[in-house]
């Protein structure tokens, strides 16, 4: 009787007519078992595989529709864009009350300059008291508070309020940056 091939036993029964060989694990098995070993590796991959590349897609497709986490990220930006909105609008506040004082300040300048006019003019009127050299005198004066009046009444192309964006770089005030994860495939 010739000697049998340990090595070409069924692993599952023993049997010495194996005659499928596994390449996954490296085993021989009878005709029988193999279909039987074929059905596990089946199960096996759909318990494991199919069924965690499910949940996993699953959890994709929930991630894409309502994530706490996703929401809490929109609401940091809404929320950063309400704060510098308000920044912006208390800059702005701050800009109008600094014209409104500038207004004023020449305002109140051009009316104490023109004081001492508005006395002489009424009493040189009451007194009936005026030449020629008056009038020119109190002329040239008028023009002068005149010009000095021009820039408020007239819209003037040469004057501007500084608005300084270029220094604010509006790309870097907020941006997303990912997270660097060492993934191995």
């Amino acid at each position: 009787m010739a000697a049998v091939n340990e090595s070409r036993l069924c692993s599952i029964c023993n049997k010495p007519s194996a005659r499928c060989f596994c390449i996954g694990c490296q085993k021989y098995f009878c005709s029988k078992d193999f279909k039987e070993h074929e059905q596990q590796l089946s199960m096996k991959f759909d318990n494991e595989i199919v069924s965690s590349h499910d949940e996993l897609l699953g959890q994709i497709q929930k991630l894409e529709k309502s994530n706490s986490l996703t929401l809490d990220l929109f609401d940091q930006i809404e929320q950063w864009k309400r704060v510098a909105i308000n920044k912006i609008k208390k800059a702005a506040e701050k800009a109008h009350h600094q014209l409104i004082e500038l207004i004023d300040k020449q305002r109140i300048t051009i009316i104490k300059q023109l004081e001492p006019i508005t006395k002489e003019i009424r009493y040189r009127r009451e007194e009936d008291n005026f030449v020629e050299n008056d009038i020119e005198r109190l002329r040239k004066k008028l023009n002068e508070i005149q010009q000095m009046l021009k820039p408020f009444i007239q819209k003037d192309t040469t004057k501007s309020i500084i608005i300084d964006n270029d220094q604010i770089d509006w790309n870097q005030l907020i941006y997303i940056r990912e997270e660097q994860q060492q993934l191995n495939f």
